[in-house]
């Protein structure tokens, strides 16, 4: 090479590309530290990658825990489509099965004041009294007294539509005035369900004016032959015992259920824990969380033996996260019952490679003895363990599995779990305790006269576990979202890292320039004298 350098600059300059020895010279200072760089950003991409397949699989899994969810364990049945129960409350539901007789429906009372001859007909002017009670024999009618009655003024020009229009305005009345289609027009009106919710009207004043006279509105002496249907109770034999309710909706004969009547008759309300529905339950969290740990495994693999190293090797927050994912499954579950429930008693028996499966022997040997342990795998359970208390509300996601003192002291004060509460008296020396802060917050206890002390217990359910564990994964401080976090703040520090040494190179490139430009420069110079001196040797060789 200095052979090739010499005869070049035995031209009239070094002969050199400078620019492209520039940019040679830049690359060897800069290039090692930009693919350092650009190799991180990649690895930290295939990261990014990898924590989104992750959250995608805890997708799947809350897809399966809302599946299992929806396919109840505790269900409730009927033998008629007259008698149509809705589960309201899980928890208080237990197994029973509960014979009904739908003697009566509900019904409402139902006026009709016809032979109208338009919906444009005015109605005298004065005032009409409307009453709520109950209609017994003849005339005989029992005014609610929790209801006043309401008078309406009815002015000069007022219409049967509008009479319509007023009525309908009044708490638990429904009006029209309907054309009937055979030349005559009907002001119906209708009242609430319940015998107690029938309406008597009466003219509390008349004009005497023009319009259809007040007094055929007027109910004083019965409703008589206006009346279309009487409002009436439900009544239902419950296990014999005669029940009475003013709609057709039963809300306490079985806890945790509404029974909506549509049809009288007999029926049989059964609630019972189907195996079947356990199984799949079981079938289908198995599935979900092999899909977590399956995965989870495959991309914090170290690559020990020969095996290739998943994206997340030795990734502490993912191992972390892993290993909170395994201690859930092996924990026992406590809060439901005396003795703590283990997933290996339900039929989720772990294998050696962390992978989970089915075990049929334990899982039936368990639903045969005691089917109430398949509860825990998704509903929490908040019980009270005192006679006169009971508890409601849902607990806060810091609420640990376990047993809660509750306490009220000498000046009415109480606490749960030690955390003080609110409380408000319901009368009779009954009272309610609200929790408003701590791991208690959102559950309030009812406590019965002379209740002053007991013990309340709450079991987070496997599903509950899960889905706090995940949502706190996910959160900003949670294992998953910190790493996400990191990796896009490196990413931007990466990219930042890559412009200012792009800008650096493009500085080193300009001096190096800048220096070979004046090297050249000097190199023409000496090229020029050599010349000069050349042509002046040879011009004394020719003298002589």
């Amino acid at each position: 090479m200095s052979s090739d350098l010499l005869s070049a600059l035995s031209r009239n300059g070094s002969g050199l590309n400078l620019r492209d020895l520039a940019r040679t010279l830049t690359q060897a200072e800069t290039a090692p530290k930009m693919d350092a760089i650009r190799n991180r950003m990649t690895r930290d991409e295939q990261r990014m990658t990898a924590l989104g397949q992750v959250r995608a699989q805890f997708d799947a899994l809350g897809q399966a825990m809302a599946q299992a969810a929806s396919n109840p364990i505790m269900t409730v049945s009927t033998t008629s489509a007259g008698v149509l129960p809705r589960v309201t409350d899980r928890q208080r539901m237990s197994p029973e099965t509960l014979p009904i007789d739908v003697q009566r429906l509900a019904k409402r009372q139902v006026l009709e004041f016809g032979g109208l001859s338009s919906l444009t007909t005015p109605v005298e002017a004065g005032r009409l009294r409307v009453e709520f009670g109950e209609w017994g024999e003849g005339a005989a009618f029992d005014a609610d007294p929790a209801r006043q009655s309401i008078t309406l003024d009815i002015r000069p020009g007022t219409t049967l539509a509008d009479l319509a229009r007023s009525l309908s305005s009044l708490p638990g009345i429904t009006a029209r005035a309907l054309d009937k289609g055979d030349g005559t027009v009907s002001l119906g009106i209708v009242s609430e369900t319940g015998a107690s919710n029938a309406i008597r009207l009466s003219v509390d004043q008349a004009s005497g004016g023009e319009g259809m006279p007040l007094s055929s509105f007027d109910m004083s002496g019965g409703p008589g032959a206006r009346q279309v249907q009487a409002a009436t109770d439900a009544l239902v034999l419950v296990d014999g015992i005669a029940v009475t309710r003013p709609d057709n909706l039963i809300r306490d004969v079985m806890p945790g259920v509404d029974v909506t009547l549509s049809a009288t008759g007999p029926a049989m309300l059964s609630i019972e824990r189907e195996e079947g529905a356990a199984r799949a339950n079981v079938q289908t969290l198995i599935d979900g969380l092999n899909g977590v740990l399956s995965l989870m495994q495959s991309l914090t693999q170290r690559g020990i033996g020969g095996a290739v190293a998943g994206p997340l090797a030795g990734d502490r927050a993912m191992e972390s996260l892993q290993s909170q994912i395994r201690s859930l499954v092996a924990a026992p579950l406590t809060g439901f019952g005396d003795r703590p429930i283990f997933l290996a008693d339900l039929g989720i028996a772990t294998e050696r490679n962390g992978q989970l499966r089915f075990d049929p022997p334990a899982f039936d040997r368990t639903f045969r003895l005691s089917p109430a342990r398949f509860d825990a795998l998704l509903g929490d359970a908040l019980t009270s363990l005192t006679p006169g208390l009971s508890v409601r509300g849902n607990p806060s996601r810091s609420l640990q599995s376990g047993d809660l003192d509750f306490r009220i002291d000498a000046a009415g004060n109480a606490t749960l779990a030690g955390n003080r509460m609110l409380g408000l008296d319901l009368g009779q020396g009954r009272t309610v305790q609200i929790a408003l802060t701590g791991p208690v917050d959102g559950l309030s206890v009812m406590a019965e006269p002379g209740v002053t002390s007991g013990t309340l217990r709450f079991g987070r359910s496997l599903v509950g576990s899960l889905a706090q564990m995940i949502d706190q994964a996910r959160s900003s401080n949670g294992n998953l979202g910190r790493r996400e976090a990191d990796l896009t703040r490196a990413s931007q520090t990466g990219g930042e890292q890559i412009a200012a040494l792009e800008a650096r190179a493009a500085l080193i490139e300009k001096r190096y320039l800048t220096r070979f430009a004046a090297m050249e420069q000097a190199v023409t110079q000496m090229n020029g004298t050599g010349q000069y001196l050349k042509n002046l040797q040879d011009m004394w060789s020719r003298d002589r």
